[in-house]
């Protein structure tokens, strides 16, 4: 089975891509041909108009490259007997469905279309769209349509490391209050506590500066911190503490996803939506254990961490979604 995965370059995106194909590698020979496409809004726009023009006069733009718009690099694929075409994230859904159609029309070739997350625009030309549960309302009950909780990341089994733990941190978002200081008071509680442990802290792009300064400050003044760049599948497989911000989804699951104790920092969030709700999810069920912050006199906080259920099974989101796929493709 070959697989073309189309790239968007954002992380968030391409994990959860990787983590799928590499659980359905487990049990099928499948071949993966990578393309990384990164397009402006402008061009994304144009893709749009394209897509809805008749199928050959489209074909015709594209092959003349109508206006010098843009080159399509359809004959990369000529050749190659792809069966599959799956990415996720905006900027690539146009492409996938594109690509498609050439295929189809050029050369009679059925491939299938397949959208991890929920795509914005043409919804029912993909084939199967792998979608997390807190976005079906954007989706109609459709049998092409599997389902999945949270995030995809890749499981593990392997026994914890007790002398390793981890923070991850992620920024400024639309979900959750990013207070530094709450936030960094917290950290030095949790270190404090465990000062046994070895704490790799990780960041997020959307962390702000003046934090990633306040961050290194930390890391000088505490030799149990570690601001941490590379090796965060490793880490995060190791430690047996992990401590996340809640507007970090994809981190919680990835922790969620090995073994280890996942708590998330206390954040106010600002209004309910999705996201909030499926954190509150797993805060009530107990899936996560979380620090708790009251404020006492002159402003000082009292924290103290409340436990996650102690018996907590691994996440085996993606495992349980290769199989749903799988028996759909062959189907």
């Amino acid at each position: 089975m070959n697989i073309l995965w189309i790239k968007d370059g954002k992380i968030g995106h391409e994990k959860q891509v990787k983590a799928l194909l590499d659980e359905i590698s487990k049990t099928e020979d499948i071949t993966v041909f990578e393309e990384e496409f990164k397009i402006s809004t402008f061009m994304r726009f144009i893709n749009i108009i394209y897509y809805f023009l008749d199928s050959l006069l489209a074909l015709i733009l594209m092959k003349h490259k109508i206006f010098g718009i843009y080159d399509y690099r359809f004959t990369a694929y000529d050749k190659k007997d792809i069966n599959i075409i799956i990415g996720a994230g905006t900027g690539v859904h146009i492409r996938i469905l594109e690509i498609k159609r050439h295929l189809k029309i050029s050369f009679k070739r059925n491939v299938l279309s397949i959208s991890v997350l929920v795509p914005n625009y043409f919804k029912k030309d993909f084939d199967i769209i792998c979608a997390p549960f807190h976005d079906s309302y954007k989706l109609p009950v459709n049998d092409n349509v599997l389902y999945f909780e949270g995030s995809l990341a890749n499981v593990s089994n392997h026994e914890v490391d007790e002398g390793i733990g981890l923070i991850g941190i992620g920024g400024k978002n639309k979900h959750y209050e990013f207070d530094e200081n709450k936030l960094i008071e917290q950290i030095e509680y949790v270190t404090s506590i465990y000062p046994n442990k070895k704490w790799h802290i990780f960041s997020s792009r959307r962390t702000t500066p003046n934090m990633l300064n306040r961050l290194s400050l930390l890391s000088n003044n505490y030799n149990n911190i570690v601001l941490s760049n590379d090796g965060f599948d490793e880490i995060i497989e190791k430690a047996s503490i992990k401590v996340i911000t809640q507007d970090s989804m994809n981190m919680v699951y990835e922790s969620l996803s090995n073994k280890g104790k996942t708590f998330l920092f206390n954040m106010n969030c600002f209004k309910k939506n999705k996201i909030t709700n499926q954190i509150d999810q797993l805060l009530k069920n107990r899936q996560v254990g979380y620090l708790e912050s009251s404020e006492m006199v002159d402003g000082l906080l009292k924290i103290s961490m409340q436990q996650q259920n102690e018996h907590h099974e691994v996440f085996a989101e993606v495992e349980k979604l290769s199989y749903k796929l799988i028996q759909k493709i062959k189907n």
